[in-house]
């Protein structure tokens, strides 16, 4: 609810925040949820899990927080915790749409294994194939697996060296109709090294892949996107962020128990890297069906999912993918207070948007996914990738237990 603004100021000084701005909502204290199970035999795992998701949203102080597990392609179970809209009160639900920011990435890299499963790309060819209009003929020989795997040289949004796209980039208040548009905001910028020798993290990578992709299919990307992967798998919630959806949340800023609205942006500059929106339940469907080899063969999963090697044979420093991040260790992304019994891969891809965060994560060996998403940015990823983890154990122990060490030999390994 919102309080008077003497009142917020006179807490917000007792708080010692520095100064008191108008807009700021006090969190409340408790918070609406929504549990819903899809598979009766998780019935108690589920409890479990809704219970953590209700004390990770108020002890992290998320205006909302919803999760999604999915195993063998089914879902299993859907949690949401706290307010869509903390003005109106309006609940968060399990339909409750987010920017999922770069996990983008991987939500685009479906579409582009979709592409390769068709033949109507390689991974390997000169981009100048597809598209013939490239903007800087620097790009001329770039392949989409150096733009997916960010080997091709480009710089992030900081060494961006197209110094009126740079700033436009920031602002994010221009409006693109299409990803060739937006190619505009990098196209004079220098590319950082000679293709393939090193990696340097960049949505401006993924962005120019999707206008290739775009010109080898002959089918505007947010069109093929829904085409290839929306409609095959149900996901009515998969869109441009920017685009009106009846179940899209607010977003904020948070401090100390304080919420405030963040400032309106547009983020149709960088859909493939980072503009898109979606529920968690529809993260977890998507992540699912990379098990589908009537979806994506398994060929092209293997391929979307190997780390990629530099030119010198060193595989590079962030184990990416294609568009996504593939781990092994012997604890879940952000816990490592509770190691595992062996060591796990897991392929995953996070994100963080504009009053948003989002994480999603597969577990190959097991087929499990996880999804969770926020309409807030903790300053510290792990402060919100790690409640997804709490959230997976119960199920762990429903599925996988021998993953789990005993009670008794994780309090050892802890001291």
């Amino acid at each position: 609810m919102r309080i008077p603004m003497v009142a917020a100021c006179s807490l917000l000084l007792a708080a010692t925040l520095s100064g008191c701005q108008i807009g700021w909502t006090a969190l409340p204290a408790k918070s609406p949820s929504q549990s819903k199970v899809y598979q009766p035999e998780f019935q108690a795992t589920a409890e479990q899990a809704s219970t953590v998701l209700k004390q990770s949203q108020q002890q992290g102080q998320f205006p909302a927080l919803t999760a999604a597990v999915a195993w063998r392609g089914q879902l299993l179970w859907a949690g949401a915790v706290g307010y869509a809209d903390l003005e109106s009160e309006k609940p968060a639900s399990i339909e409750s749409q987010f920017r999922i920011g770069s996990t983008s990435k991987a939500v685009t890299a479906t579409a582009m294994a979709r592409a390769l499963a068709a033949g109507a790309i390689d991974l390997d060819a000169p981009i100048s194939r597809y598209k013939t209009d490239l903007p800087n003929s620097s790009w001329q020989d770039l392949t989409l697996r150096q733009l997916m795997s960010h080997t091709a040289g480009f710089p992030g949004y900081d060494g961006n060296t197209d110094r009126i796209g740079a700033l436009r980039t920031w602002l994010k208040w221009g409006e693109f109709h299409d990803v060739h548009d937006a190619l505009s905001l990098f196209d004079e910028s220098e590319l950082l090294y000679p293709a393939g020798t090193n990696f340097h993290y960049s949505s401006f990578d993924v962005n120019l892949a999707s206008a290739v992709l775009q010109s080898a299919v002959k089918t505007p990307f947010l069109q093929y996107l829904d085409a290839q992967v929306s409609e095959p798998l149900g996901l009515s919630s998969l869109a441009a962020a920017e685009q009106p959806y009846p179940h899209q949340v607010n977003f904020y800023m948070t401090q100390d128990g304080y919420a405030k609205l963040h400032r309106d942006v547009n983020l149709s500059q960088k859909w493939a890297g980072g503009g898109l929106a979606a529920s968690s339940v529809d993260l977890a469907v998507l992540g699912s069906a990379w098990f589908n080899p009537n979806f994506i063969p398994a060929a092209v999963q293997q391929q979307f999912w190997t780390p990629q090697k530099l030119s010198n044979g060193d595989v590079n420093e962030q184990f990416y993918a294609l568009g996504w991040r593939t781990f092994s260790q012997n604890y879940l992304f952000c816990d490592k207070d509770n190691p595992l019994s062996r060591t796990v891969s897991f392929v995953h891809h996070g994100g963080v948007s504009d009053g948003a965060q989002s994480w999603l994560v597969i577990y190959p060996e097991l087929q499990l996914v996880v999804a969770m998403n926020t309409n807030t940015v903790k300053e510290n990823y792990c402060d919100f990738a790690k409640q997804a983890a709490l959230i997976t154990r119960p199920f762990l122990q429903q599925i996988a237990p021998d993953w789990l060490l005993p009670v008794k030999r994780q309090e050892n390994n802890k001291g």
